[in-house]
Formats: structure tokens, sequence, C-alpha cells
């Protein structure tokens, strides 16, 4: 657990790049998004409230997860947000229109294989300053910081960034109700890891 974190550890977007990535994407009200390493939920919650997404977001850590949970709570959009609990390389971004990651160097090549694996045709994957190592970005945008380090968003889209093959077009989650659940939740399994599902 302590090395997959350190792995992955937590690198936060700023707010105008992800609104930058959300754009390049082109997300639609009612689509779905994945954050793969969703931290603090920022990008959930955006996605959410400023795009009208439903948002689910994969973090290792407990405690980010958590806190991810929380942050939609106070923002008003947690019916339109999930977060599961695990490791992202064991959840499957299938159903996903939308797939959103600012990836450690160390995990890129690993992503991008899950990627090209399970990506739906015309999927669209931003990622935040770290390229999939032999994808060909459809475009990429750069956002100047003020500090020295510039932003760099990559924006892939499946069946022209790699080539797909026998990937199904299943397009949404399934739906976990657990009754009289105030609390988030914890209990559903879901490709090894703990998912909360609003309903």
């Amino acid at each position: 657990m302590l090395r997959a974190l350190a792995e992955l550890p937590f690198l936060p977007s700023p707010e105008s790049v992800v609104r930058a990535a959300l754009d390049l994407a082109g997300l639609r009200p009612s689509e779905l998004l994945v954050d793969l390493g969703c931290g603090d939920g920022r990008v959930l919650v955006i996605a959410a409230r400023d795009y009208g997404a439903h948002a689910v977001g994969v973090e290792l850590n407990p405690l980010l997860a958590r806190l991810a949970l929380r942050e939609a709570r106070l923002a008003g959009v947690y019916e339109r947000v999930s977060v599961v609990h695990g490791d992202l390389f064991t959840f499957s971004v299938e159903p996903f229109d939308v797939v959103y990651c600012y990836p450690s160097p160390s995990v890129t090549r690993r992503l991008e294989l899950k990627l090209r694996a399970e990506c739906r045709r015309g999927c669209r994957v931003v990622v935040h300053d770290h390229p999939l190592p032999t994808a060909e970005p459809v475009e990429t945008l750069t956002l100047p910081s003020g500090a020295i380090h510039v932003h760099t968003v990559y924006l892939y889209v499946a069946g022209v960034s790699w080539p797909v093959q026998g990937v199904g077009v299943s397009r949404a989650p399934p739906s976990r109700k657990v009754a009289g659940a105030a609390e988030p939740y914890w209990g559903a399994s879901e490709g090894g890891a703990t998912v909360r599902w609003p309903g």
C-alpha cells in the first residue's frame, strides 16, 4: 500500500487547468467522467457543478477519498458524484465518456496500456502535464501559471489516438442503492475497489 501511494502521489490540478481540460474534452451535461486519482475531488466538483456531468473519482488514499466526498457534499453535487476507494489500475474505465488524469511520470506507460485496452471508441482522455508515451494527442494546450511552470493538457480520443478493437459500448456504471444511507456508502465491491454510488 505504501509503495502504491508513493507511486501515485496526490498531484492537484489548479482550477484553471481543470476547466481548460474539461473544455478541451468538450464535456457535456449528463456525460460520465472519471478522474483517475481524484485527490480532494476538485475535478469531480467542477465537472458535476459547472458542466452537469456525472463524475466518478478513483482514489487510493482513503483520507483523500473521504475528503472528495465531503467536498462534493459541501458543493451541493453529492448526488452527481461517486468516489471509489481503490487502485485506478483495477477500475474499468470502459463505461466513461471522458477520462481525466494527472499521472505521475512513473505510471504513464502502464496507464496508456490500460486506456488502450478499456476505452471505447470516441472516449476523450485528458492528461495533465505527463503525456502518454506512444499515443498521439489530437490536441495540446499550454497554460502558463504564475510560477515558472507551464501546464500542458493533452487530449486523446480512443479510435483516433490509438486503434479500438472489441471494446463494449456500455454507457452507465451500475446503480448502487442503499436503503436509508445518509452517510457516504463504502460497501459495494467493483473491480477489487470499494465504491460509493449515490442514490
